[in-house]
């Protein structure tokens, strides 16, 4: 009677505890665009926008004024002129979204953050394209005062409208009817969309002026730099969206699959635990208390960390543990031989894939043996990658088959290639007096991405 209530008090603990994971929220960054202060994003953000230069310049080849002599003559240096722009815009807007990406995290909608950075991605390429256009009028000495209007006009609408939206949204950010942060993108798109109507208000007011050509020519460079960067960006943002979205399924898949394998392995744990303490309770009442004893406080240890990894010198505690446990009932018969000095204890691991191993080294291994046998641990690092050996002595008639046996194994071998990917693994060597069982993994001391 008093073990099956043990036992119905460590399941119901242990299922509470899969549920509380189960419901558990991961990760506070929802956000779907990609980390763009990583050097590695950068690049390829690069590399894209170079061959994307490319198929600009290379599309007008086959035009009026556009064949052999300007492949000859002029086709490099547009290419690096289209280039040179074309990067300029593709690392502002990288900067400005890199510096920015905390604010957009706390929006809390990643439609939101989507239109903030489409909107920044075309300033930044309206910006450029009017520092290109006056860099060109200086570089060829043709310096027109046409657009000064322009500009004086751009200045005085947007700094208008701007104390205007200030004067409106002060007593509803300090009264916090809307959200601050919801103010302050709105606050941005309204003196992009003022800027954009004045450009197009200053092209009609000079339609019947001399000046009309040379503003025309202006506002089509303008326009067409606009609608190429507007495509472009709406095609990546897109990208970025589906890819976020399938990344997101993928760990979900993953979490859930990695939560069923653990759910495998600790009832079969518990199970056994209770059987060897089961085998005490009657013939030594005081050695089946102080396992009792260090039964809770390894299941109390593993089932109140609600992560999917733990360090190395948790999980190694957890085996000891349980050899304390077995060592009550099988005495001088089960011997420990731990070899793992040289081995990081801070390293990360999924939980309670060593002890399942000492846990079969055990009983299939030194119980069933007469005179019992020796267990060895060792652990190789070599700077990148650890490895955990388990290595057990075979009795004379050993089934390699055992179901219980190789389900332990499968399971730790998907866990740790969930977690790892393809670079961990487990492996098994037989040979006629040994069984050993290699764990790979490689050594990071932060969640891995």
């Amino acid at each position: 009677m008093e073990i099956a209530f043990l036992k119905d008090l460590f399941l119901c603990i242990w299922s509470l505890n899969m549920i509380k994971k189960t419901i558990s929220h991961q990760s506070n960054d929802r956000l779907f665009l990609p980390n763009f202060c990583n050097v590695r994003t950068v690049f390829v953000t690069v590399i894209f926008v170079q061959l994307l230069a490319f198929i600009l310049v290379l599309s007008l080849l086959g035009r009026p004024h556009y064949g052999f002599n300007y492949l000859q003559y002029r086709f490099f240096g547009d290419l690096a002129l289209t280039s040179l722009f074309m990067h300029w815009v593709a690392l502002l807007s990288l900067g400005l979204l890199c510096l920015l990406r905390r604010w957009l995290i706390l929006l809390d909608s990643n439609l939101l953050a989507a239109l903030f950075s489409y909107a920044l991605i075309l300033t930044v390429t309206a910006v450029a394209s009017e520092l290109a256009w006056i860099l060109r009028e200086y570089i060829v000495d043709q310096v027109n005062f046409s657009l000064f209007p322009l500009y004086q006009l751009l200045f005085r609408n947007v700094l208008l409208v701007g104390l205007v939206l200030v004067a409106i949204f002060i007593p509803l950010a300090y009264f916090k009817w809307v959200r601050f942060h919801l103010l302050l993108m709105i606050f941005f798109v309204s003196l992009i969309a003022t800027a954009l109507f004045t450009e197009l208000l200053h092209l009609f007011s000079v339609r019947n002026n001399e000046f009309w050509p040379y503003v025309l020519q202006h506002q089509l460079f303008l326009l067409r730099n606009l609608a190429i960067s507007a495509i472009v960006s709406a095609i990546a943002l897109r990208y970025f969206y589906m890819r976020n979205e399938w990344k997101l399924k993928t760990v979900a898949h993953a979490t859930s699959r990695l939560q069923a394998l653990q759910a495998r392995i600790r009832p079969h744990f518990l199970f056994n635990s209770m059987n060897t303490i089961a085998s005490l309770i009657r013939c030594d009442p005081e050695r089946a208390e102080q396992a009792v004893e260090d039964l809770s406080d390894l299941f109390r240890a593993s089932l109140s960390h609600g992560g999917h990894y733990v360090d190395l010198a948790t999980e190694i505690n957890w085996c000891q543990q349980y050899l304390r446990v077995e060592a009550l009932r099988l005495e001088d018969r089960l011997r420990v031989d731990w070899q793992i000095d040289n081995v990081p204890k801070d390293a990360l691991i999924p939980p309670l894939c060593l002890q399942p191993l000492l846990e079969n080294a055990v009983y299939y291994g030194i119980q069933p043996a007469t005179e019992g046998g020796i267990i060895h641990v060792t652990g190789l690092f070599d700077g990148r990658d650890i490895k955990l050996e388990v290595e057990n002595s075979l009795p004379e008639q050993f089934n390699l088959d055992h179901k219980g046996n190789r389900i332990a194994q499968d399971n730790i071998h998907q866990r740790l290639q969930a977690c790892f990917g393809y670079s961990a693994g487990l492996n098994i060597t037989i040979e006629p007096d040994n069984y050993r069982v290699s764990l790979r993994f490689p050594y990071h001391t932060e969640l891995p991405s």
